[in-house]
């Protein structure tokens, strides 16, 4: 990319990317997905895939005009949804762009809308954390044909885009397996017996790609079976696991593959005097980051609520500056133990501490 006078825009982020594969080849996201069971049939027009540190040793860079930005959250109604929201706000402001605000609230067709009045308004940019993941083609398309650059807040499923901010989800998993065998390791067990494992009862390409890493960390295990349960809300996958704990009184572990499943299981097994049921999690939010400083939880696979707005707002001002930018940003995941989840609180709730919460003296 050059500016008006023929010189190569530098990315202002460019000393944050790690590569990962060829910085010259697109990122094929389709085979990513494909290994993992999902259909995917997204072009990403960026090419280049980089990690990134939840921490920008660079600035976000600064617009060379005043842009008008579209950003559609799929919902602001949890603490995440909440932390993106306000991390772009922030990150907006910062780089000198106006962003109209939307909460799509799980509604693809309010989604859809907003992005057509955009494209009305002459936007300069669209940042999209879609709702539906195939559904959301339909906003992808218009944005296309208006020539208005698309960067989105996690992985769409089809459709086109300039780029994509996502976490590793495998690695995710992975991460929430390891820590779960090293504890049963830990305890002198055999790897012999039922590891339960709660999820969505839909098809989520998240769900999906962090089952395939959890899952394979324990294929060397013949002896082990893994069963899948599921629910939506804290409350089902309480009730689910009540009956799992019924079911299988010799579980050898467990794990929620998102907070909420995480959070009813947990409840489930102080209820029932089964604290040495051995669970793992994906997600920090702050209940389950006190449930391992309490030693309920063994620990989770965490990942900023801040970063990935930060980094989609990043990328859409380094391209409309002009300058190249890759195709697929993967932000950081952390191992959240015993050991370092004071830290790690501090980390992912900047200016709050894990015994301020415990306390109750900070929300």
């Amino acid at each position: 990319m050059k500016n008006s006078d023929d010189k190569p825009v530098m990315n202002a982020n460019q000393a944050d990317f790690i590569y990962v594969g060829d910085q010259d080849k697109k990122f094929d996201l389709n085979s990513w997905y494909k290994k993992t069971g999902v259909e995917c049939d997204v072009t990403i027009r960026s090419v280049g895939a980089v990690k990134v540190p939840d921490d920008m040793t660079t600035e976000i860079p600064r617009a060379n005009h005043k842009y008008t930005l579209g950003f559609s959250l799929y919902c602001t109604l949890d603490e995440v949804g909440t932390m993106m929201l306000e991390s772009m706000k922030n990150a907006a402001e910062e780089a000198g762009v106006e962003l109209l605000v939307h909460n799509a609230n799980y509604d693809q067709e309010a989604q859809d809308q907003a992005v057509v009045q955009w494209i009305h308004q002459g936007v300069d940019g669209v940042i999209l954390g879609p709702c539906d993941f195939t559904g959301v083609k339909t906003a992808l398309d218009a944005l296309e044909e208006a020539n208005i650059p698309v960067v989105t807040l996690n992985a769409p499923l089809a459709g086109n885009v300039d780029a994509v901010v996502i976490s590793d989800t495998v690695e995710q998993g992975k991460i929430a397996a390891e820590l779960l065998e090293e504890a049963i390791l830990a305890e002198g067990k055999k790897m012999k017996g039922v590891i339960i494992y709660q999820t969505l009862p839909f098809m989520h390409p998240n769900a999906v790609t962090r089952a395939k890493g959890f899952i394979d960390v324990f294929k060397k295990y013949p002896d082990i079976e893994i069963v899948a349960l599921t629910g939506v809300s804290t409350e089902e996958h309480f009730e689910v696991f009540n009956g799992a704990i019924k079911d299988h009184p010799d579980m050898l572990g467990a794990w929620g593959l998102y907070s909420a499943a995480t959070l009813g299981m947990l409840q489930s097994k102080v209820e029932k005097d089964r604290r040495d049921i051995l669970l793992t999690s994906i997600d920090q939010d702050k209940p389950v980051l006190r449930g391992i400083y309490d030693g309920d939880i063994v620990g989770t696979a965490a990942y900023s609520s801040i970063t990935p707005a930060k980094w989609c707002l990043s990328q859409m001002v380094n391209l409309l500056n002009g300058a190249k930018i890759p195709g697929v940003v993967f932000y950081a995941n952390m191992a959240v133990t015993k050991g370092n989840v004071q830290s790690a609180f501090e980390h992912y709730y900047p200016g709050k501490t894990l015994q301020g919460y415990i306390e109750g003296k900070e929300a």
